[in-house]
Order: C-alpha cells, then sequence, then structure tokens
C-alpha cells in the first residue's frame, strides 16, 4: 500500500498545476477571442512607443503571446501528471522519505512554475514590445521551476537506477 505522508505537498501542488493547466484550456473554449482582445489591447497601448507603429511588429508578438498561453496550458497539464507519476513512484518503490518529499515537492514546484513562466510572459510580451523582454523579465520562474523538476527527474532516475542495478546485485540470492 503506497502511504502519501511525503508525497501529498508534491501531489497538491501538482494537482494544482493539472486544474491551472484544464482552467486555462476551458478558458479557451469559452472565452479565446477575449484573451486575444487583451493582448491585442495590451500591444495597442504601446504601438507607437514599443513597435514602432508597424502593424506586422505588434501582430508577430500578438500572435506569439497567444502561442505562449497555449503553451502554459499544456506544460501545466503534462508536467503535472509527470510529477504526480514521480510522486506515486517514489512512494510506492519506499524510497528514503527525504527523497520522497523531495522528488514530490521539486516536481510539483516545477509543474505549476513552468506553465505560470509562460503564463506570465505571453501577458507581459504585448506590452513590452516582445516576447524576448517578456521572457527575460520572468526569466527566473523559469529557471527555478524547470531546475526543480528536473532535478527531481534526475534524483529519481539516479535512485531507481541503483536500486535497480546496483543494489540487487549486492544482496544474497536468497534475500531476493
Amino acid at each position: 500500500m503506497i502511504q502519501f505522508t511525503h508525497v501529498k505537498y508534491g501531489i497538491l501542488i501538482a494537482m494544482i498545476a493539472i486544474l491551472f493547466g484544464g482552467s486555462m484550456g476551458l478558458s479557451f473554449g469559452c472565452c479565446e477571442d477575449d484573451i486575444k482582445g487583451f493582448l491585442k489591447t495590451q500591444a495597442d497601448s504601446v504601438f507607437q512607443e514599443k513597435y514602432g507603429g508597424i502593424q506586422e511588429k505588434k501582430d508577430k508578438v500578438v500572435h506569439k503571446s497567444w502561442i505562449y498561453m497555449k503553451r502554459a496550458h499544456l506544460h501545466s497539464q503534462t508536467m503535472g501528471v509527470i510529477a504526480i507519476s514521480f510522486s506515486l513512484l517514489v512512494a510506492g518503490l519506499n524510497f528514503h522519505p527525504k527523497i520522497q518529499l523531495g522528488v514530490s515537492v521539486l516536481s510539483g514546484i516545477g509543474s505549476l512554475g513552468y506553465g505560470v513562466f509562460w503564463l506570465l510572459a505571453a501577458s507581459l510580451a504585448p506590452a513590452m514590445g516582445g516576447t524576448h523582454a517578456a521572457k527575460e523579465a520572468v526569466g527566473l520562474v523559469a529557471q527555478v521551476s524547470g531546475a526543480s523538476f528536473f532535478v527531481a527527474g534526475v534524483t529519481l532516475f539516479v535512485v531507481l537506477a541503483y536500486k535497480m542495478f546496483v543494489k540487487r546485485q549486492t544482496e544474497s540470492p536468497e534475500n531476493l
């Protein structure tokens, strides 16, 4: 039986990421025109200042911002599911409690943070005059969340490989 004691917070954060991504997807279904209108309005407010009055530049940033919105939706949901899988795997295989907690929380934070990064970049880009500036402005969110998720994945891989290949070889056959 899986004990959720050490993975419950990570699973909770991952569930929030999945619900965040899901709510974005639902909002696309009901309010896509409003969301695109918001992005366009943000760009219109700085049209001369940031885009030099060039419509193509503004349209390109607004279009790319919409793509970033979709990335936020997809990354949150996908990484959230992976984070829950990581959590259940470390709990089910009875990893050390600190490893369970670490993998679970780090992957949960990564799944939520990375989706939030794309949402922030999408929301900021039109008013900043470009997606590069927006990504730079919130880059720390991407770095922390991406690194958290990566560290969780590498930790899971290393400990799992150790348990499957190294530890089994050091045990005597009658203990297997």
